[in-house]
């Protein structure tokens, strides 16, 4: 077994959330799987956007006191050479690894429980667009709950670490993350049925992780001005995870009003959960540019996801197609040139590899480039702060 042929295995499972066909599963390949490794690109964002934050929080208040001087670059992010900075560096790092692994904990949480209230079944969406973590077989349900129990020891030292650095008010963070998790699809609040889920996404990717990750890297309290200012910054990609939800429930509709599951969107109808998913990508714009008018000027630089994002508001006016080979004909016209040609080659032209999802893949496509935008305006705006590029 080649290392080229593994690493298409794990490429192929990062991009289309299914497994080489018809190539056996490796260990790194099932736990890919079991986890839905496949979007922990998102957990990377919010605490990217917390480290910048706490970059300028300690420039902003340390400058007069601290020997400063510049180096090129860690994890592609340029650093203030001093003690206080590599500190953020190396605990950013920690915190980056521990929103994954709650993220992890997150997706087999849900599977667990969506299995046990009779939600993810045979034939419903979940099992669907990809393989099922107990349905399928990769895992039982001992080994998944030992799974979970794994992730929530390290991300429960790791919150002991911070709090022996700066106090009990990290745990708050800790704690209404781990409750968001558990509660999102468990009883007796289910908060993903009670249409409550898409909100509770959002403010665990907008606040809480941002909020969270400035708190543990600058010792910052609650109600202090720069923890609010925070909060204020991490909306605008709370807003687009939502997006992400809402669409992902839009997918499941049919599916959701028959069992029943109260999403958002069967609560409020289609047309309302289009509506409020088109929302949430103008409002991304909107939070985005407030920064501008605030003198923030780099972070200007979301304009250049607006092509995208109309392109994706339209998708949410559409009906979802009627068949696979339909829906992947509409997305192919989206597709980079290179991985378009890869396609015909392999004779790929009919699959849409998370089918029957739709509309979440239009959100996902969105996030993308409204994370990374975002996020490339911050680093600048930081690289500004920190007087590495004079404005």
């Amino acid at each position: 077994m080649s290392d080229s042929s593994l690493w298409e295995r794990w490429r192929t499972i990062h991009k289309t959330a299914n497994p080489l066909p018809d190539a056996p599963l490796d260990f790194i390949s099932k736990w890919m799987l079991i986890t839905r490794s496949y979007v922990f690109e998102l957990d990377v964002y919010p605490g990217m956007i917390g480290i910048l934050l706490a970059l300028q929080f300690v420039h902003s208040s340390y400058s007069a006191s601290l020997e400063l001087g510049c180096s090129w670059v860690w994890a592609g992010i340029p650093c203030v050479l001093s003690e206080a900075s590599r500190i953020i560096y190396y605990d950013g790092l920690i915190i980056i690894i521990g929103l994954m692994l709650a993220h992890a904990s997150n997706n087999m949480i849900n599977d667990f429980f969506d299995t046990l209230h009779g939600v993810d079944t045979e034939g419903y969406p979940r099992t669907q667009y990809g393989p099922h973590a107990l349905i399928d077989n990769l895992i039982s349900k001992n080994g998944l709950i030992l799974a979970i129990f794994v992730c929530n020891v390290i991300d429960l030292l790791i919150a002991v670490y911070f709090y022996q650095k700066i106090g009990p008010e990290i745990l708050y963070f800790v704690f209404a993350g781990l409750a968001i998790s558990i509660f999102y699809v468990a009883k007796p609040i289910r908060l993903k049925n009670i249409g409550l889920g898409e909100f509770a996404i959002g403010l665990v990717y907008g606040p809480l992780m941002v909020g969270g990750t400035f708190m543990a890297l600058t010792g910052e309290s609650f109600g202090s001005q720069t923890l609010n200012n925070a909060f204020l910054v991490s909306i605008p990609f709370g807003l687009t995870v939502m997006t992400m939800i809402m669409g992902k429930h839009m997918d499941k509709y049919e599916a959701d009003t028959a069992k029943p599951v109260h999403t958002l969107p069967v609560m409020i109808g289609m047309s309302w959960a289009s509506k409020v998913s088109q929302a949430t990508i103008v409002l991304f714009f909107i939070f985005s540019l407030l920064s501008v008018i605030q003198g923030h000027y780099a972070m200007a630089i979301v304009i250049f996801a607006m092509p995208r994002a109309m392109y994706v508001i339209k998708k949410f006016n559409e009906p979802v197609p009627d068949t696979q080979k339909e829906a992947f004909d509409i997305a192919f016209e989206v597709l980079p040139p290179h991985l378009k040609e890869k396609v015909i080659e392999k004779d790929m032209k009919d699959i849409f590899p998370v089918w029957p999802l739709w509309y979440v893949a239009w959100a996902f496509h969105f996030v993308k480039i409204a994370g990374a935008t975002f996020v490339l305006g911050l680093i600048i705006d930081t690289l500004i702060v920190l007087e590495i590029i004079p404005l």
